[in-house]
Protein backbone atom coordinates (compact mmCIF):
# COMPACT_ATOMS: atom_id res chain seq x y z
CA UNK A 1 0.00 0.00 0.00
CA UNK A 2 3.04 2.48 0.87
CA UNK A 3 5.10 1.53 -2.27
CA UNK A 4 1.94 2.13 -4.14
CA UNK A 5 0.95 5.37 -2.72
CA UNK A 6 5.17 6.78 -3.08
CA UNK A 7 4.59 5.45 -7.03
CA UNK A 8 1.17 7.74 -7.67
CA UNK A 9 2.92 10.62 -6.16
CA UNK A 10 6.27 9.79 -7.83
CA UNK A 11 4.16 9.97 -10.98
CA UNK A 12 2.65 13.41 -10.08
CA UNK A 13 5.87 15.07 -9.03
CA UNK A 14 7.25 15.72 -12.90
CA UNK A 15 5.49 16.71 -15.85
CA UNK A 16 3.78 13.88 -18.12
CA UNK A 17 4.82 14.16 -22.08
CA UNK A 18 1.33 12.42 -22.30
CA UNK A 19 -2.03 12.34 -20.82
CA UNK A 20 -2.90 9.44 -22.22
CA UNK A 21 -0.47 7.52 -20.33
CA UNK A 22 -1.10 8.88 -16.87
CA UNK A 23 -4.81 7.87 -17.45
CA UNK A 24 -3.91 4.37 -18.35
CA UNK A 25 -2.29 4.09 -15.10
CA UNK A 26 -5.44 5.46 -13.70
CA UNK A 27 -7.70 3.22 -15.01
CA UNK A 28 -5.44 0.55 -13.46
CA UNK A 29 -5.66 1.94 -9.66
CA UNK A 30 -8.24 1.15 -6.86
CA UNK A 31 -7.86 5.39 -5.90
CA UNK A 32 -9.50 8.02 -6.95
CA UNK A 33 -7.96 10.03 -9.80
CA UNK A 34 -9.90 13.27 -11.95
CA UNK A 35 -7.82 15.26 -14.12
CA UNK A 36 -9.05 18.52 -15.00
CA UNK A 37 -7.90 21.35 -17.50
CA UNK A 38 -7.28 25.30 -17.12
CA UNK A 39 -10.84 25.73 -16.96
CA UNK A 40 -11.87 23.11 -14.16
CA UNK A 41 -13.57 20.93 -16.92
CA UNK A 42 -13.09 16.69 -16.92
CA UNK A 43 -10.44 15.62 -19.13
CA UNK A 44 -10.62 11.88 -16.66
CA UNK A 45 -12.14 10.50 -14.08
CA UNK A 46 -11.40 6.52 -13.09
CA UNK A 47 -14.35 4.09 -12.17
CA UNK A 48 -13.25 4.50 -8.81
CA UNK A 49 -14.35 8.26 -8.60
CA UNK A 50 -17.20 7.49 -10.37
CA UNK A 51 -18.70 4.71 -8.14
CA UNK A 52 -18.01 7.00 -4.96
CA UNK A 53 -19.09 10.20 -6.80
CA UNK A 54 -22.71 8.36 -7.39
CA UNK A 55 -22.41 9.33 -11.08
CA UNK A 56 -24.70 7.23 -13.86
CA UNK A 57 -22.26 4.80 -15.40
CA UNK A 58 -23.53 5.89 -18.52
CA UNK A 59 -22.92 9.43 -17.91
CA UNK A 60 -19.40 11.29 -19.82
CA UNK A 61 -17.72 13.15 -17.83
CA UNK A 62 -15.61 14.64 -20.60
CA UNK A 63 -15.52 18.02 -20.98
CA UNK A 64 -17.86 18.80 -18.31
CA UNK A 65 -18.27 21.20 -14.94
CA UNK A 66 -18.73 20.16 -11.82
CA UNK A 67 -22.17 22.00 -11.46
CA UNK A 68 -23.32 19.83 -14.96
CA UNK A 69 -22.74 16.45 -13.27
CA UNK A 70 -25.61 14.69 -11.82
CA UNK A 71 -24.73 14.07 -8.30
CA UNK A 72 -25.33 16.34 -5.28
CA UNK A 73 -21.85 17.22 -4.78
CA UNK A 74 -22.14 19.39 -8.11
CA UNK A 75 -23.77 22.62 -5.52
CA UNK A 76 -20.01 22.73 -4.59
CA UNK A 77 -18.66 23.60 -7.79
CA UNK A 78 -17.44 27.06 -7.12
CA UNK A 79 -15.12 25.64 -3.85
CA UNK A 80 -13.87 22.82 -6.08
CA UNK A 81 -13.02 24.99 -8.97
CA UNK A 82 -11.43 27.87 -6.89
CA UNK A 83 -9.34 25.26 -5.22
CA UNK A 84 -7.96 24.36 -8.43
CA UNK A 85 -7.31 27.94 -9.83
CA UNK A 86 -5.02 28.11 -6.67
CA UNK A 87 -2.72 25.08 -7.55
CA UNK A 88 -2.96 26.59 -10.80
CA UNK A 89 -1.80 29.62 -10.10
CA UNK A 90 0.82 29.39 -6.97
CA UNK A 91 2.20 25.90 -8.43
CA UNK A 92 1.97 23.89 -5.22
CA UNK A 93 -0.51 20.66 -3.99
CA UNK A 94 -3.51 21.49 -1.91
CA UNK A 95 -4.17 18.84 0.62
CA UNK A 96 -7.72 18.08 0.77
CA UNK A 97 -10.44 15.75 2.78
CA UNK A 98 -14.01 14.81 1.18
CA UNK A 99 -16.39 12.83 2.05
CA UNK A 100 -19.06 10.93 -0.40
CA UNK A 101 -22.79 9.59 0.30
CA UNK A 102 -23.06 7.48 -2.35
CA UNK A 103 -25.13 3.97 -2.96
CA UNK A 104 -28.31 5.02 -4.12
CA UNK A 105 -30.76 4.34 -1.52
CA UNK A 106 -28.45 2.88 0.45
CA UNK A 107 -26.60 5.95 1.17
CA UNK A 108 -23.41 5.14 2.37
CA UNK A 109 -20.12 7.30 3.30
CA UNK A 110 -16.60 7.34 2.73
CA UNK A 111 -13.71 9.94 3.69
CA UNK A 112 -11.44 10.45 1.33
CA UNK A 113 -8.08 12.16 2.03
CA UNK A 114 -5.44 13.48 -0.65
CA UNK A 115 -4.02 16.22 -2.96
CA UNK A 116 -5.00 18.29 -5.84
CA UNK A 117 -1.41 19.18 -7.82
CA UNK A 118 -1.06 21.07 -11.04
CA UNK A 119 -0.38 19.32 -13.89
CA UNK A 120 2.11 20.55 -16.42
CA UNK A 121 3.23 19.64 -20.28
CA UNK A 122 6.41 20.83 -21.80
CA UNK A 123 7.07 23.30 -18.82
CA UNK A 124 3.07 24.50 -19.12
CA UNK A 125 0.53 23.87 -15.92
CA UNK A 126 -2.63 22.79 -18.67
CA UNK A 127 -4.62 21.66 -15.70
CA UNK A 128 -4.86 19.66 -12.02
CA UNK A 129 -4.97 16.19 -10.72
CA UNK A 130 -6.52 14.86 -7.85
CA UNK A 131 -5.88 11.77 -6.18
CA UNK A 132 -7.86 10.67 -2.91
CA UNK A 133 -7.16 7.86 -0.84
CA UNK A 134 -9.84 5.99 1.20
CA UNK A 135 -10.09 6.64 5.05
CA UNK A 136 -11.18 3.46 6.93
CA UNK A 137 -13.97 4.44 9.73
CA UNK A 138 -11.66 2.54 12.65
CA UNK A 139 -12.03 2.33 16.71
CA UNK A 140 -10.10 -0.18 18.98
CA UNK A 141 -13.11 -2.41 18.57
CA UNK A 142 -12.73 -3.15 15.41
CA UNK A 143 -8.77 -3.68 15.93
CA UNK A 144 -9.16 -6.02 18.97
CA UNK A 145 -11.63 -7.99 16.58
CA UNK A 146 -9.37 -7.92 13.23
CA UNK A 147 -12.66 -6.61 11.63
CA UNK A 148 -11.83 -3.58 9.28
CA UNK A 149 -14.90 -1.20 8.14
CA UNK A 150 -14.46 1.14 5.90
CA UNK A 151 -18.01 2.80 5.19
CA UNK A 152 -20.81 4.34 7.40
CA UNK A 153 -24.30 3.95 6.60
CA UNK A 154 -27.11 6.34 6.79
CA UNK A 155 -29.95 4.58 6.72
CA UNK A 156 -31.23 2.68 9.43
CA UNK A 157 -30.31 -0.22 9.58
CA UNK A 158 -33.40 -2.36 11.25
CA UNK A 159 -36.53 -1.14 13.25
CA UNK A 160 -34.95 -2.80 16.74
CA UNK A 161 -34.98 0.62 18.23
CA UNK A 162 -36.63 3.98 17.78
CA UNK A 163 -35.18 6.60 15.53
CA UNK A 164 -35.03 9.32 18.77
CA UNK A 165 -33.50 5.76 20.74
CA UNK A 166 -30.59 5.48 17.71
CA UNK A 167 -29.87 9.01 18.50
CA UNK A 168 -28.77 8.38 21.64
CA UNK A 169 -26.96 5.25 20.56
CA UNK A 170 -25.18 7.00 18.05
CA UNK A 171 -23.73 9.48 20.84
CA UNK A 172 -23.56 6.39 23.32
CA UNK A 173 -20.66 4.59 20.60
CA UNK A 174 -19.04 7.50 20.71
CA UNK A 175 -18.09 7.25 23.98
CA UNK A 176 -20.75 10.02 25.25
CA UNK A 177 -22.13 10.03 28.95
CA UNK A 178 -25.96 11.07 29.52
CA UNK A 179 -25.16 14.14 30.38
CA UNK A 180 -23.18 15.13 27.56
CA UNK A 181 -25.94 13.40 25.56
CA UNK A 182 -28.75 15.25 26.64
CA UNK A 183 -26.58 18.15 25.92
CA UNK A 184 -26.02 17.50 22.32
CA UNK A 185 -29.75 16.28 21.78
CA UNK A 186 -31.23 19.12 23.87
CA UNK A 187 -33.27 16.92 26.03
CA UNK A 188 -33.47 16.60 29.77
CA UNK A 189 -30.78 13.84 31.62
CA UNK A 190 -34.05 12.15 32.97
CA UNK A 191 -35.27 11.57 29.04
CA UNK A 192 -31.89 10.17 27.91
CA UNK A 193 -31.55 7.97 31.00
CA UNK A 194 -35.22 6.37 30.40
CA UNK A 195 -34.71 5.64 26.75
CA UNK A 196 -31.55 4.00 28.16
CA UNK A 197 -32.80 2.24 30.40
CA UNK A 198 -35.98 1.30 27.58
CA UNK A 199 -33.15 -0.21 25.13
CA UNK A 200 -31.56 -2.43 28.01
CA UNK A 201 -34.81 -3.80 27.71
CA UNK A 202 -34.85 -4.29 24.28
CA UNK A 203 -31.70 -5.97 24.25
CA UNK A 204 -32.53 -7.49 27.21
CA UNK A 205 -28.77 -6.17 28.95
CA UNK A 206 -28.41 -4.50 32.48
CA UNK A 207 -25.70 -2.27 32.03
CA UNK A 208 -24.12 -0.03 29.29
CA UNK A 209 -21.30 -2.17 28.17
CA UNK A 210 -23.59 -4.97 27.40
CA UNK A 211 -25.37 -2.88 25.31
CA UNK A 212 -22.63 -1.22 23.16
CA UNK A 213 -21.28 -5.23 22.97
CA UNK A 214 -25.01 -5.81 21.89
CA UNK A 215 -25.14 -2.75 19.06
CA UNK A 216 -21.50 -3.56 18.07
CA UNK A 217 -22.47 -7.33 17.26
CA UNK A 218 -25.83 -6.02 15.41
CA UNK A 219 -23.56 -3.45 13.46
CA UNK A 220 -25.01 -0.61 14.46
CA UNK A 221 -21.94 1.32 15.25
CA UNK A 222 -21.60 1.52 11.30
CA UNK A 223 -24.75 3.89 11.44
CA UNK A 224 -25.13 7.34 11.43
CA UNK A 225 -28.18 9.36 12.02
CA UNK A 226 -27.93 11.55 8.41
CA UNK A 227 -28.84 14.78 10.87
CA UNK A 228 -25.13 14.29 12.13
CA UNK A 229 -23.28 13.72 9.37
CA UNK A 230 -21.15 17.64 9.14
CA UNK A 231 -22.33 18.73 5.34
CA UNK A 232 -19.51 20.59 4.80
CA UNK A 233 -18.04 17.57 2.93
CA UNK A 234 -14.98 19.15 1.06
CA UNK A 235 -12.42 20.38 3.13
CA UNK A 236 -9.10 22.63 2.12
CA UNK A 237 -6.49 21.21 4.81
Amino acid sequence: MEERDKSAKSLLNTSVDSVESLIAFMERSDDFWLIKDIESRYIFANSVSYYYGDLPKNFDIEGRLDQECPAYWSEQAPLFQENERVVRTTGKKKNILNTFIFGGREKRVQAFLGDVFPLYKNGECIGTVSYLKRLTFYSMHHYTRGEYPSELTLNKPDCFFTDREFDVLFFVLQGMKPKEIALRLALSNRTVTNKLQMMYQKAQVNSLGALKEFCLAKGYDRYAPSKFVNPQRFIVL
